[in-house]
């Protein structure tokens, strides 16, 4: 879920308390990743919603030496080549930059395709996108339209 979409986050001191449960909760349990979804306006809303994310952070790395931050593309890295947590420091995919990352080229003007859907008769969806528009959006049992 997106933190940003917590009507009851209003205060950095709330964003921490909640980061910090929802942490706990993953770290002593099972440890399955926990996703920190938002939006950067969500943060650049309040100065003090964006000093208690990086306390966050800062206190979690400080307090646990097996915790990592990453990103999608990184994760992807370590599903390819997983690596006990003893050998993640030297882990040579994540010491690479982001600006070494190879994908598809920026697209700056997508294409607004109209399209529709069998699921959601009478609707029409917005898809943007950089590639031909497809005919119908894509959905579950038709990923490309």
């Amino acid at each position: 879920h997106a933190i940003d979409s917590c009507t009851n986050i209003q205060t950095g001191e709330q964003l921490g308390r909640l980061l910090r449960h929802n942490f706990l909760r993953h770290y002593l349990t099972n440890r399955a990743p926990l996703g920190l979804h938002m939006n950067g306006a969500f943060l650049k809303s309040k100065k003090e919603l964006k000093e208690a994310f990086v306390k966050f952070i800062d206190d979690t790395l400080t307090t646990y030496n097996d915790v990592y931050f990453v990103n999608y593309n990184n994760v992807i890295q370590w599903m390819q080549n997983p690596t006990e947590t003893s050998g993640l420091r030297e882990f040579q995919e994540w010491k690479e930059k982001c600006d070494s990352f190879k994908g598809q080229p920026f697209c700056s003007l997508p294409n607004p395709c109209p399209v529709t859907t069998r699921e959601l008769p009478g609707e029409t969806l917005r898809l943007f996108t950089c590639m031909e528009c497809p005919q119908y959006y894509p959905w579950l049992n038709n990923p490309t339209g």
